[in-house]
Protein backbone atom coordinates (compact mmCIF):
# COMPACT_ATOMS: atom_id res chain seq x y z
CA UNK A 1 0.00 0.00 0.00
CA UNK A 2 2.81 2.40 0.92
CA UNK A 3 4.64 1.71 -2.35
CA UNK A 4 1.41 2.33 -4.26
CA UNK A 5 0.96 5.70 -2.57
CA UNK A 6 4.56 6.61 -3.33
CA UNK A 7 4.12 5.62 -6.97
CA UNK A 8 0.86 7.61 -7.21
CA UNK A 9 2.60 10.67 -5.77
CA UNK A 10 5.43 10.27 -8.27
CA UNK A 11 2.96 10.05 -11.16
CA UNK A 12 1.04 12.98 -9.73
CA UNK A 13 4.09 15.27 -9.73
CA UNK A 14 5.03 13.99 -13.18
CA UNK A 15 1.58 15.08 -14.39
CA UNK A 16 2.11 18.50 -12.78
CA UNK A 17 5.38 18.85 -14.69
CA UNK A 18 3.54 17.94 -17.92
CA UNK A 19 1.01 20.72 -17.32
CA UNK A 20 3.73 23.25 -16.49
CA UNK A 21 5.35 22.38 -19.85
CA UNK A 22 2.03 23.05 -21.61
CA UNK A 23 1.82 26.47 -19.98
CA UNK A 24 5.44 27.18 -21.02
CA UNK A 25 4.54 26.18 -24.58
CA UNK A 26 1.35 28.29 -24.72
CA UNK A 27 2.44 31.37 -22.73
CA UNK A 28 6.12 31.16 -21.70
CA UNK A 29 6.14 34.67 -20.17
CA UNK A 30 3.30 33.71 -17.79
CA UNK A 31 5.21 30.72 -16.42
CA UNK A 32 8.66 32.34 -16.31
CA UNK A 33 7.58 35.59 -14.63
CA UNK A 34 5.52 33.75 -12.02
CA UNK A 35 8.59 31.69 -11.09
CA UNK A 36 10.88 34.75 -11.03
CA UNK A 37 8.49 36.76 -8.91
CA UNK A 38 8.04 33.83 -6.54
CA UNK A 39 11.79 34.03 -5.88
CA UNK A 40 11.77 37.85 -5.59
CA UNK A 41 8.82 38.05 -3.18
CA UNK A 42 10.29 35.23 -1.09
CA UNK A 43 13.64 37.02 -0.83
CA UNK A 44 11.90 40.23 0.22
CA UNK A 45 9.84 38.58 2.98
CA UNK A 46 12.52 39.36 5.56
CA UNK A 47 12.45 43.10 4.76
CA UNK A 48 9.48 43.70 7.07
CA UNK A 49 11.01 42.03 10.12
CA UNK A 50 14.40 43.70 9.52
CA UNK A 51 12.55 47.04 9.34
CA UNK A 52 10.82 46.30 12.69
CA UNK A 53 14.16 45.50 14.31
CA UNK A 54 15.90 48.61 12.95
CA UNK A 55 13.02 50.89 13.92
CA UNK A 56 12.63 49.61 17.48
CA UNK A 57 16.38 49.41 18.09
CA UNK A 58 16.88 52.94 16.77
CA UNK A 59 14.16 54.23 19.10
CA UNK A 60 15.46 52.39 22.18
CA UNK A 61 19.08 53.33 21.41
CA UNK A 62 18.13 56.95 20.78
CA UNK A 63 19.77 57.07 17.30
CA UNK A 64 18.19 60.42 16.57
CA UNK A 65 15.19 61.67 14.65
CA UNK A 66 16.97 61.87 11.28
CA UNK A 67 18.01 58.21 11.38
CA UNK A 68 14.53 57.05 12.40
CA UNK A 69 12.90 59.16 9.69
CA UNK A 70 15.30 57.79 7.09
CA UNK A 71 14.41 54.19 8.07
CA UNK A 72 10.67 54.97 7.88
CA UNK A 73 10.91 56.75 4.52
CA UNK A 74 13.03 54.01 2.94
CA UNK A 75 10.58 51.34 4.08
CA UNK A 76 7.59 53.43 2.95
CA UNK A 77 9.16 53.82 -0.50
CA UNK A 78 9.78 50.08 -0.63
CA UNK A 79 6.13 49.37 0.27
CA UNK A 80 4.80 51.81 -2.35
CA UNK A 81 7.00 50.45 -5.14
CA UNK A 82 6.43 46.77 -4.39
CA UNK A 83 2.69 47.33 -3.95
CA UNK A 84 2.42 49.15 -7.29
CA UNK A 85 4.49 46.51 -9.04
CA UNK A 86 2.54 43.67 -7.42
CA UNK A 87 -0.78 45.22 -8.49
CA UNK A 88 0.49 45.58 -12.06
CA UNK A 89 1.69 41.98 -12.07
CA UNK A 90 -1.53 40.51 -10.63
CA UNK A 91 -4.26 42.71 -12.11
CA UNK A 92 -2.79 43.76 -15.47
CA UNK A 93 -0.06 41.40 -16.68
CA UNK A 94 -1.51 38.17 -15.29
CA UNK A 95 -5.07 39.05 -16.32
CA UNK A 96 -4.01 39.78 -19.90
CA UNK A 97 -1.68 36.81 -20.33
CA UNK A 98 -4.19 34.38 -18.81
CA UNK A 99 -6.65 35.21 -21.60
CA UNK A 100 -4.02 34.09 -24.13
CA UNK A 101 -3.44 30.93 -22.13
CA UNK A 102 -7.19 30.23 -22.07
CA UNK A 103 -7.49 30.63 -25.84
CA UNK A 104 -4.47 28.43 -26.62
CA UNK A 105 -5.39 25.66 -24.20
CA UNK A 106 -9.01 25.62 -25.37
CA UNK A 107 -7.90 25.55 -29.01
CA UNK A 108 -5.86 22.44 -28.23
CA UNK A 109 -8.81 20.84 -26.43
CA UNK A 110 -11.43 21.78 -29.05
CA UNK A 111 -9.25 20.38 -31.85
CA UNK A 112 -8.92 17.15 -29.91
CA UNK A 113 -12.66 17.04 -29.14
CA UNK A 114 -13.54 17.13 -32.85
CA UNK A 115 -11.16 14.26 -33.64
CA UNK A 116 -12.09 11.66 -31.00
CA UNK A 117 -14.19 8.70 -32.10
CA UNK A 118 -17.94 8.98 -31.75
CA UNK A 119 -17.93 5.69 -29.82
CA UNK A 120 -16.21 7.47 -26.93
CA UNK A 121 -19.45 9.35 -26.31
CA UNK A 122 -21.05 5.98 -25.55
CA UNK A 123 -18.60 5.38 -22.69
CA UNK A 124 -19.92 7.27 -19.60
CA UNK A 125 -16.56 7.19 -17.80
CA UNK A 126 -14.64 8.59 -20.78
CA UNK A 127 -17.37 11.11 -21.52
CA UNK A 128 -17.35 12.39 -17.93
CA UNK A 129 -13.56 12.80 -18.05
CA UNK A 130 -13.88 14.46 -21.45
CA UNK A 131 -16.37 17.04 -20.15
CA UNK A 132 -14.28 17.55 -17.02
CA UNK A 133 -11.16 18.16 -19.14
CA UNK A 134 -12.90 20.82 -21.21
CA UNK A 135 -14.23 22.53 -18.07
CA UNK A 136 -11.15 22.28 -15.85
CA UNK A 137 -7.94 22.36 -17.92
CA UNK A 138 -7.49 26.13 -17.97
CA UNK A 139 -8.26 26.61 -14.26
CA UNK A 140 -5.98 23.69 -13.30
CA UNK A 141 -3.16 25.24 -15.34
CA UNK A 142 -3.63 28.66 -13.73
CA UNK A 143 -3.95 27.20 -10.22
CA UNK A 144 -0.87 25.03 -10.74
CA UNK A 145 1.27 28.01 -11.81
CA UNK A 146 -0.15 30.03 -8.90
CA UNK A 147 0.76 27.25 -6.46
CA UNK A 148 4.23 26.97 -8.00
CA UNK A 149 4.69 30.73 -7.51
CA UNK A 150 3.41 30.47 -3.94
CA UNK A 151 5.56 27.44 -3.11
CA UNK A 152 8.75 29.12 -4.34
CA UNK A 153 7.73 32.27 -2.49
CA UNK A 154 7.17 30.42 0.82
CA UNK A 155 10.34 28.31 0.59
CA UNK A 156 12.57 31.30 -0.19
CA UNK A 157 10.69 33.37 2.41
CA UNK A 158 11.18 30.71 5.11
CA UNK A 159 14.90 30.54 4.34
CA UNK A 160 15.36 34.32 4.51
CA UNK A 161 13.32 34.70 7.72
CA UNK A 162 15.22 31.86 9.42
CA UNK A 163 18.50 33.37 8.29
CA UNK A 164 17.55 36.61 10.06
CA UNK A 165 16.41 34.71 13.17
CA UNK A 166 19.61 32.63 13.33
CA UNK A 167 21.66 35.80 13.03
CA UNK A 168 19.85 37.14 16.12
CA UNK A 169 19.59 34.00 18.29
CA UNK A 170 19.80 30.39 17.15
CA UNK A 171 17.95 29.02 20.23
CA UNK A 172 14.97 31.23 19.46
CA UNK A 173 15.07 30.13 15.80
CA UNK A 174 15.02 26.44 16.79
CA UNK A 175 12.06 26.92 19.16
CA UNK A 176 10.08 28.75 16.46
CA UNK A 177 10.94 25.97 14.02
CA UNK A 178 9.67 23.26 16.41
CA UNK A 179 6.44 25.19 17.06
CA UNK A 180 5.86 25.61 13.33
CA UNK A 181 6.46 21.92 12.63
CA UNK A 182 3.92 21.03 15.36
CA UNK A 183 1.30 23.17 13.63
CA UNK A 184 2.12 21.53 10.31
CA UNK A 185 1.60 18.06 11.76
CA UNK A 186 -1.81 19.09 13.07
CA UNK A 187 -2.67 20.65 9.70
CA UNK A 188 -1.73 17.41 7.92
CA UNK A 189 -4.10 15.44 10.16
CA UNK A 190 -6.83 18.06 9.61
CA UNK A 191 -6.43 17.83 5.83
CA UNK A 192 -6.50 14.04 5.97
CA UNK A 193 -9.71 14.16 8.01
CA UNK A 194 -11.19 16.69 5.59
CA UNK A 195 -10.45 14.37 2.63
CA UNK A 196 -12.08 11.42 4.42
CA UNK A 197 -15.20 13.48 5.11
CA UNK A 198 -15.22 14.74 1.49
CA UNK A 199 -14.94 11.18 0.12
CA UNK A 200 -17.97 10.03 2.10
CA UNK A 201 -19.95 13.17 1.25
CA UNK A 202 -19.18 13.16 -2.50
CA UNK A 203 -21.98 10.79 -3.60
CA UNK A 204 -24.39 12.58 -1.26
CA UNK A 205 -23.47 15.98 -2.69
CA UNK A 206 -23.88 14.58 -6.22
CA UNK A 207 -27.41 13.50 -5.31
CA UNK A 208 -28.08 16.95 -3.81
CA UNK A 209 -26.83 18.57 -7.00
CA UNK A 210 -29.10 16.45 -9.16
CA UNK A 211 -32.18 17.27 -7.07
CA UNK A 212 -31.29 20.96 -7.23
CA UNK A 213 -30.82 20.88 -11.03
CA UNK A 214 -34.16 19.15 -11.53
CA UNK A 215 -35.92 21.94 -9.65
CA UNK A 216 -34.03 24.73 -11.44
CA UNK A 217 -33.55 23.71 -15.09
CA UNK A 218 -36.39 24.51 -17.51
CA UNK A 219 -36.08 21.02 -19.08
CA UNK A 220 -37.86 19.51 -16.06
CA UNK A 221 -40.29 22.34 -15.29
CA UNK A 222 -43.31 20.97 -17.19
CA UNK A 223 -43.03 17.41 -15.88
CA UNK A 224 -42.62 18.60 -12.30
CA UNK A 225 -45.87 20.52 -12.55
CA UNK A 226 -47.94 17.70 -13.95
CA UNK A 227 -46.60 14.92 -11.72
CA UNK A 228 -45.65 14.15 -8.12
CA UNK A 229 -41.99 13.52 -8.89
CA UNK A 230 -41.04 16.48 -6.69
CA UNK A 231 -42.36 14.63 -3.62
CA UNK A 232 -40.19 11.64 -4.48
CA UNK A 233 -37.12 13.83 -4.91
CA UNK A 234 -37.74 15.69 -1.66
CA UNK A 235 -37.92 12.34 0.15
CA UNK A 236 -34.49 11.51 -1.30
CA UNK A 237 -33.27 14.97 -0.32
CA UNK A 238 -34.13 14.40 3.34
CA UNK A 239 -32.53 10.95 3.25
CA UNK A 240 -29.37 12.57 1.91
CA UNK A 241 -29.44 15.17 4.69
CA UNK A 242 -29.67 12.42 7.31
CA UNK A 243 -26.79 10.57 5.67
CA UNK A 244 -24.67 13.75 5.77
CA UNK A 245 -25.50 14.14 9.47
CA UNK A 246 -24.26 10.58 9.95
CA UNK A 247 -20.93 11.47 8.31
CA UNK A 248 -20.59 14.49 10.63
CA UNK A 249 -21.25 12.36 13.72
CA UNK A 250 -18.82 9.67 12.54
CA UNK A 251 -15.86 12.06 12.53
CA UNK A 252 -17.02 14.42 15.31
CA UNK A 253 -14.62 13.22 18.07
CA UNK A 254 -11.54 13.48 15.84
CA UNK A 255 -12.62 16.95 14.74
CA UNK A 256 -13.03 18.11 18.34
CA UNK A 257 -9.55 16.88 19.29
CA UNK A 258 -7.93 18.53 16.28
CA UNK A 259 -9.83 21.77 16.88
CA UNK A 260 -8.48 21.71 20.46
CA UNK A 261 -4.89 20.90 19.51
CA UNK A 262 -4.74 23.37 16.63
CA UNK A 263 -4.66 26.48 18.87
CA UNK A 264 -3.27 24.73 21.99
CA UNK A 265 0.03 23.46 20.54
CA UNK A 266 1.04 26.76 18.91
CA UNK A 267 0.02 28.60 22.09
CA UNK A 268 2.31 26.36 24.11
CA UNK A 269 5.16 26.93 21.66
CA UNK A 270 4.63 30.70 21.71
CA UNK A 271 4.57 30.70 25.52
CA UNK A 272 7.95 28.95 25.62
CA UNK A 273 9.34 31.40 23.07
CA UNK A 274 8.17 34.43 25.06
CA UNK A 275 9.64 33.00 28.29
CA UNK A 276 13.00 32.52 26.53
CA UNK A 277 12.82 36.03 25.07
CA UNK A 278 12.03 37.62 28.44
CA UNK A 279 14.90 35.71 30.04
CA UNK A 280 17.34 36.91 27.35
CA UNK A 281 16.13 40.52 27.48
CA UNK A 282 15.75 40.97 31.26
CA UNK A 283 18.19 38.51 32.82
CA UNK A 284 21.06 37.96 30.37
CA UNK A 285 20.47 41.13 28.29
CA UNK A 286 21.83 39.16 25.32
CA UNK A 287 19.32 40.40 22.73
CA UNK A 288 17.74 43.77 22.01
CA UNK A 289 14.11 44.83 22.20
CA UNK A 290 14.12 44.98 18.40
CA UNK A 291 15.11 41.33 18.30
CA UNK A 292 12.12 40.54 20.51
CA UNK A 293 9.87 42.30 17.99
CA UNK A 294 11.47 40.28 15.18
CA UNK A 295 10.83 37.04 17.06
CA UNK A 296 7.23 37.99 17.86
CA UNK A 297 6.42 38.83 14.24
CA UNK A 298 8.30 35.77 12.97
CA UNK A 299 6.35 33.25 15.06
CA UNK A 300 3.12 33.56 13.07
CA UNK A 301 4.97 34.31 9.80
CA UNK A 302 7.10 31.14 9.84
CA UNK A 303 4.19 29.04 11.06
CA UNK A 304 2.04 30.37 8.22
CA UNK A 305 4.81 29.77 5.66
CA UNK A 306 5.30 26.16 6.77
CA UNK A 307 1.59 25.36 6.73
CA UNK A 308 1.23 27.00 3.34
CA UNK A 309 4.12 24.93 1.94
CA UNK A 310 2.44 21.72 3.12
CA UNK A 311 -0.94 22.86 1.75
CA UNK A 312 0.56 23.65 -1.65
CA UNK A 313 2.39 20.32 -1.81
CA UNK A 314 -0.91 18.60 -1.11
CA UNK A 315 -2.55 20.67 -3.83
CA UNK A 316 0.21 19.65 -6.25
CA UNK A 317 -0.75 16.04 -5.54
CA UNK A 318 -4.43 16.86 -6.13
CA UNK A 319 -3.64 18.75 -9.35
CA UNK A 320 -1.66 15.76 -10.62
CA UNK A 321 -4.54 13.35 -10.05
CA UNK A 322 -6.93 15.47 -12.09
CA UNK A 323 -4.35 16.37 -14.75
CA UNK A 324 -4.08 12.61 -15.36
CA UNK A 325 -7.60 12.80 -16.83
CA UNK A 326 -6.60 15.67 -19.11
CA UNK A 327 -3.52 13.77 -20.32
CA UNK A 328 -5.62 10.64 -20.89
CA UNK A 329 -8.09 12.66 -22.97
CA UNK A 330 -5.39 14.35 -25.07
CA UNK A 331 -3.41 11.14 -25.60
CA UNK A 332 -6.49 9.26 -26.80
CA UNK A 333 -5.88 7.88 -30.28
CA UNK A 334 -8.86 7.52 -32.65
CA UNK A 335 -9.73 4.14 -34.12
CA UNK A 336 -11.32 5.76 -37.18
CA UNK A 337 -8.14 6.42 -39.16
CA UNK A 338 -8.32 8.35 -42.41
CA UNK A 339 -7.28 6.61 -45.59
CA UNK A 340 -5.36 8.27 -48.42
CA UNK A 341 -7.55 7.97 -51.53
CA UNK A 342 -9.71 10.88 -52.70
CA UNK A 343 -13.32 9.92 -53.25
CA UNK A 344 -14.58 10.33 -56.82
CA UNK A 345 -18.14 11.26 -57.76
CA UNK A 346 -20.65 8.77 -56.44
CA UNK A 347 -21.47 5.75 -58.58
CA UNK A 348 -22.43 2.93 -56.24
CA UNK A 349 -22.68 2.06 -52.53
CA UNK A 350 -22.53 -1.62 -51.59
CA UNK A 351 -23.14 -3.01 -48.12
CA UNK A 352 -22.03 -6.63 -47.73
CA UNK A 353 -22.77 -8.90 -44.76
CA UNK A 354 -22.61 -5.92 -42.40
CA UNK A 355 -22.93 -6.61 -38.68
CA UNK A 356 -22.47 -3.98 -36.00
CA UNK A 357 -22.80 -3.62 -32.24
CA UNK A 358 -22.04 -0.45 -30.33
CA UNK A 359 -18.80 -0.51 -28.34
CA UNK A 360 -18.89 -0.48 -24.53
CA UNK A 361 -22.12 -2.49 -24.42
CA UNK A 362 -22.10 -5.15 -21.72
CA UNK A 363 -24.49 -7.46 -23.55
CA UNK A 364 -24.22 -8.92 -27.05
CA UNK A 365 -26.93 -6.83 -28.67
CA UNK A 366 -26.39 -6.18 -32.38
CA UNK A 367 -27.71 -2.91 -33.76
CA UNK A 368 -27.39 -4.36 -37.27
CA UNK A 369 -27.11 -7.99 -38.39
CA UNK A 370 -26.06 -9.35 -41.78
CA UNK A 371 -27.16 -6.33 -43.83
CA UNK A 372 -26.82 -6.58 -47.61
CA UNK A 373 -28.00 -3.84 -49.96
CA UNK A 374 -26.81 -1.83 -52.97
CA UNK A 375 -27.50 1.80 -53.90
CA UNK A 376 -26.74 2.97 -57.43
CA UNK A 377 -26.28 6.47 -58.79
CA UNK A 378 -29.55 8.36 -59.19
CA UNK A 379 -31.65 5.91 -57.17
CA UNK A 380 -34.09 6.92 -54.50
CA UNK A 381 -33.85 4.40 -51.65
CA UNK A 382 -36.12 4.24 -48.60
CA UNK A 383 -35.06 2.52 -45.38
CA UNK A 384 -38.06 2.13 -43.10
CA UNK A 385 -38.94 0.55 -39.78
CA UNK A 386 -39.97 1.32 -36.25
CA UNK A 387 -37.77 3.17 -33.76
CA UNK A 388 -34.75 1.13 -32.71
CA UNK A 389 -34.68 -0.93 -35.90
CA UNK A 390 -31.10 0.18 -36.73
CA UNK A 391 -31.87 2.73 -39.46
CA UNK A 392 -29.91 5.65 -37.96
CA UNK A 393 -27.01 3.35 -37.08
CA UNK A 394 -26.62 2.57 -40.78
CA UNK A 395 -26.26 6.29 -41.53
CA UNK A 396 -23.44 6.60 -38.99
CA UNK A 397 -21.63 3.66 -40.58
CA UNK A 398 -21.99 5.06 -44.10
CA UNK A 399 -20.56 8.39 -42.89
CA UNK A 400 -17.81 6.35 -41.17
CA UNK A 401 -18.50 7.76 -37.74
CA UNK A 402 -18.19 4.12 -36.66
CA UNK A 403 -16.59 1.13 -38.38
CA UNK A 404 -18.39 -2.14 -38.99
CA UNK A 405 -17.94 -4.96 -36.48
CA UNK A 406 -17.83 -7.30 -39.48
CA UNK A 407 -18.64 -7.08 -43.17
CA UNK A 408 -17.92 -4.20 -45.56
CA UNK A 409 -19.29 -0.94 -46.91
CA UNK A 410 -17.91 -0.16 -50.37
CA UNK A 411 -17.98 3.27 -52.00
CA UNK A 412 -17.45 2.94 -55.75
CA UNK A 413 -16.07 -0.55 -55.14
CA UNK A 414 -13.54 0.31 -52.43
CA UNK A 415 -13.89 -0.09 -48.63
CA UNK A 416 -14.60 3.17 -46.81
CA UNK A 417 -11.39 2.94 -44.76
CA UNK A 418 -9.27 3.43 -47.90
CA UNK A 419 -10.67 6.92 -48.46
CA UNK A 420 -9.54 10.18 -46.94
CA UNK A 421 -12.25 10.97 -44.37
CA UNK A 422 -12.79 14.58 -45.45
CA UNK A 423 -12.91 13.62 -49.11
CA UNK A 424 -15.45 10.83 -48.44
CA UNK A 425 -17.70 12.94 -46.22
CA UNK A 426 -17.66 15.80 -48.73
CA UNK A 427 -19.34 13.45 -51.22
CA UNK A 428 -22.15 12.63 -48.78
CA UNK A 429 -24.66 15.06 -47.26
CA UNK A 430 -26.37 13.64 -44.18
CA UNK A 431 -29.15 15.15 -42.08
CA UNK A 432 -29.34 13.24 -38.82
CA UNK A 433 -32.48 12.60 -36.85
CA UNK A 434 -30.96 14.43 -33.87
CA UNK A 435 -29.79 17.43 -35.93
CA UNK A 436 -28.56 20.51 -34.11
CA UNK A 437 -28.89 24.25 -34.77
CA UNK A 438 -25.85 26.26 -33.64
CA UNK A 439 -25.56 29.74 -32.16
CA UNK A 440 -24.86 31.65 -35.37
CA UNK A 441 -26.67 33.21 -38.29
CA UNK A 442 -29.02 31.29 -40.57
CA UNK A 443 -26.39 31.51 -43.32
CA UNK A 444 -23.67 30.11 -41.04
CA UNK A 445 -25.97 27.26 -40.03
CA UNK A 446 -26.72 26.41 -43.65
CA UNK A 447 -23.08 26.61 -44.74
CA UNK A 448 -21.97 24.74 -41.62
CA UNK A 449 -19.24 27.27 -40.78
CA UNK A 450 -17.87 30.61 -41.93
CA UNK A 451 -19.46 31.81 -45.14
CA UNK A 452 -18.70 34.52 -47.68
CA UNK A 453 -21.30 37.00 -48.93
CA UNK A 454 -20.65 35.68 -52.42
CA UNK A 455 -22.48 32.53 -51.29
CA UNK A 456 -25.68 34.42 -50.40
CA UNK A 457 -27.62 33.23 -53.42
CA UNK A 458 -26.55 29.64 -52.90
CA UNK A 459 -27.70 29.82 -49.25
CA UNK A 460 -31.07 31.31 -50.24
CA UNK A 461 -31.61 28.62 -52.89
CA UNK A 462 -30.84 25.89 -50.34
CA UNK A 463 -33.44 27.40 -47.99
CA UNK A 464 -36.00 27.56 -50.81
CA UNK A 465 -35.45 23.86 -51.51
CA UNK A 466 -36.08 23.04 -47.85
CA UNK A 467 -39.34 25.08 -47.92
CA UNK A 468 -38.02 27.74 -45.50
CA UNK A 469 -38.67 30.72 -47.81
CA UNK A 470 -41.94 31.81 -46.17
CA UNK A 471 -40.33 32.04 -42.73
CA UNK A 472 -37.21 33.70 -44.16
CA UNK A 473 -39.31 36.48 -45.72
CA UNK A 474 -40.61 37.41 -42.25
CA UNK A 475 -37.13 37.86 -40.74
CA UNK A 476 -35.89 41.44 -41.15
CA UNK A 477 -32.23 40.36 -41.24
CA UNK A 478 -32.87 37.52 -43.66
CA UNK A 479 -30.11 34.93 -43.80
CA UNK A 480 -28.06 37.09 -41.39
CA UNK A 481 -30.62 36.51 -38.62
CA UNK A 482 -28.88 35.24 -35.48
CA UNK A 483 -30.35 31.98 -34.20
CA UNK A 484 -30.74 31.07 -30.50
CA UNK A 485 -30.15 33.46 -27.61
CA UNK A 486 -26.83 31.92 -26.57
CA UNK A 487 -24.79 34.87 -27.86
CA UNK A 488 -27.34 37.70 -27.92
CA UNK A 489 -30.68 38.30 -26.24
CA UNK A 490 -32.30 39.30 -29.55
CA UNK A 491 -31.46 35.97 -31.20
CA UNK A 492 -34.39 34.20 -32.88
CA UNK A 493 -35.74 30.92 -31.52
CA UNK A 494 -37.20 28.72 -34.26
CA UNK A 495 -39.83 26.01 -33.93
CA UNK A 496 -38.86 22.36 -34.24
CA UNK A 497 -40.08 22.15 -37.82
CA UNK A 498 -38.26 25.36 -38.82
CA UNK A 499 -35.02 24.07 -37.32
CA UNK A 500 -35.42 20.84 -39.26
CA UNK A 501 -35.78 22.80 -42.50
CA UNK A 502 -32.51 24.65 -41.74
CA UNK A 503 -30.81 21.27 -41.20
CA UNK A 504 -32.17 19.96 -44.51
CA UNK A 505 -30.99 23.15 -46.26
CA UNK A 506 -27.43 22.19 -45.23
CA UNK A 507 -27.71 19.05 -47.35
CA UNK A 508 -28.95 21.05 -50.37
CA UNK A 509 -26.22 23.67 -49.93
CA UNK A 510 -23.52 20.98 -49.85
CA UNK A 511 -24.67 19.78 -53.27
CA UNK A 512 -23.23 16.31 -52.56
CA UNK A 513 -23.57 13.28 -54.82
CA UNK A 514 -25.30 11.19 -52.16
CA UNK A 515 -27.90 12.63 -49.78
CA UNK A 516 -29.00 10.77 -46.65
CA UNK A 517 -32.09 12.15 -44.93
CA UNK A 518 -32.73 10.55 -41.53
CA UNK A 519 -36.34 11.24 -40.45
CA UNK A 520 -36.37 14.48 -42.51
CA UNK A 521 -39.98 15.34 -41.65
CA UNK A 522 -40.26 14.13 -38.04
CA UNK A 523 -40.94 17.66 -36.72
CA UNK A 524 -43.32 18.69 -39.52
CA UNK A 525 -47.09 18.59 -39.77
CA UNK A 526 -48.61 16.56 -42.67
CA UNK A 527 -49.02 19.59 -44.95
CA UNK A 528 -45.45 20.79 -44.39
CA UNK A 529 -44.27 17.20 -44.83
CA UNK A 530 -46.05 16.95 -48.19
CA UNK A 531 -44.51 20.23 -49.41
CA UNK A 532 -41.03 19.16 -48.26
CA UNK A 533 -41.30 15.77 -49.96
CA UNK A 534 -42.43 17.46 -53.16
CA UNK A 535 -39.51 19.87 -52.97
CA UNK A 536 -37.01 17.09 -52.34
CA UNK A 537 -38.36 15.12 -55.31
CA UNK A 538 -38.01 18.20 -57.51
CA UNK A 539 -34.63 19.53 -56.45
CA UNK A 540 -32.91 16.18 -55.83
CA UNK A 541 -34.16 14.50 -59.00
CA UNK A 542 -30.60 14.06 -60.31
CA UNK A 543 -29.17 13.04 -56.92
CA UNK A 544 -28.89 9.72 -55.15
CA UNK A 545 -31.09 9.94 -52.05
CA UNK A 546 -31.51 7.59 -49.09
CA UNK A 547 -34.62 8.33 -47.04
CA UNK A 548 -34.64 6.87 -43.53
CA UNK A 549 -37.99 7.03 -41.80
CA UNK A 550 -40.64 5.29 -39.75
CA UNK A 551 -43.23 7.55 -41.44
CA UNK A 552 -44.00 6.09 -44.84
CA UNK A 553 -45.34 9.13 -46.68
CA UNK A 554 -41.88 9.50 -48.27
CA UNK A 555 -41.58 5.92 -49.49
CA UNK A 556 -44.23 5.42 -52.19
CA UNK A 557 -42.11 6.70 -55.08
CA UNK A 558 -38.78 5.20 -53.92
CA UNK A 559 -37.05 2.93 -56.42
CA UNK A 560 -36.52 0.39 -53.67
CA UNK A 561 -37.61 0.07 -50.06
CA UNK A 562 -35.81 -1.86 -47.31
CA UNK A 563 -37.86 -2.76 -44.26
CA UNK A 564 -35.73 -3.03 -41.09
CA UNK A 565 -36.76 -4.82 -37.92
CA UNK A 566 -34.50 -5.52 -34.92
CA UNK A 567 -31.40 -4.67 -36.93
CA UNK A 568 -32.21 -6.92 -39.91
CA UNK A 569 -33.67 -6.42 -43.37
CA UNK A 570 -36.90 -8.42 -43.32
CA UNK A 571 -38.47 -7.15 -46.58
CA UNK A 572 -37.25 -5.32 -49.68
CA UNK A 573 -38.74 -4.23 -52.99
CA UNK A 574 -40.80 -1.42 -54.52
CA UNK A 575 -43.83 0.01 -52.76
CA UNK A 576 -46.21 -2.02 -54.94
CA UNK A 577 -44.21 -5.23 -54.40
CA UNK A 578 -44.19 -4.84 -50.62
CA UNK A 579 -47.89 -4.01 -50.48
CA UNK A 580 -48.54 -7.15 -52.52
CA UNK A 581 -46.50 -9.21 -50.02
CA UNK A 582 -48.93 -8.07 -47.32
CA UNK A 583 -46.18 -8.24 -44.69
CA UNK A 584 -44.98 -5.82 -42.03
CA UNK A 585 -44.42 -2.98 -44.48
CA UNK A 586 -47.97 -3.29 -45.82
CA UNK A 587 -49.38 -3.36 -42.30
CA UNK A 588 -47.32 -0.31 -41.24
CA UNK A 589 -48.22 1.64 -44.40
CA UNK A 590 -51.94 0.92 -44.22
CA UNK A 591 -52.02 1.85 -40.53
CA UNK A 592 -50.39 5.20 -41.22
CA UNK A 593 -52.40 5.85 -44.37
CA UNK A 594 -55.61 5.36 -42.38
CA UNK A 595 -54.46 8.00 -39.89
CA UNK A 596 -53.66 10.42 -42.70
CA UNK A 597 -57.08 9.87 -44.25
CA UNK A 598 -58.73 10.52 -40.90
Amino acid sequence: MQNTKRRNSKNSFKNDFWMIKQVFRCTPSFAILNIIFGVIWGALDSVGIIYSKLLIDSLTNDNGFDYVLKVILIYAGYIILTSAFNNWFIHIFNTSIKEKLLIRLNTMLFNKATSIDLEKYDNPEFYNDFIWSLDETYQRAVDLIGDLNGLIHRIIGSITVFAVLFSIDYVMAIIIFIGSVARIVISVFENKLFRMVSEENRPLLRKDGYIQRVHILPDYAKDLRISRVSELLWEEYYKTKNAKDGVINKFAIKKIWLRFLNPAVPLLAETVIYIVLLYKVIVTRSISVGSVAVAASSIWRVSFFFRDIVTRFMRFHEHGIFIEKIISFLENRPKIISGTKNADSFEKLEIRNLTFSYPNKTDEVFALKNINLTVKKGEKIAIVGYNGAGKTTLTKLIMRLYDCSSGDILYNGLPLNEYDLSSLRNKIAAVFQDYRIFAGTIAENVVGGIYDVSDDQKVIEALEKSVFSEKLSKLKNGINTLLTREFKDDGVELSGGEKQKIAIARAFYKNADLIILDEPSSALDPNAEYLLNKSISEYASDKTVIFISHRLSTTRHADKIFMFDSGEIIESGSHEELIAQNGKYAYMFNLQAEKYRK
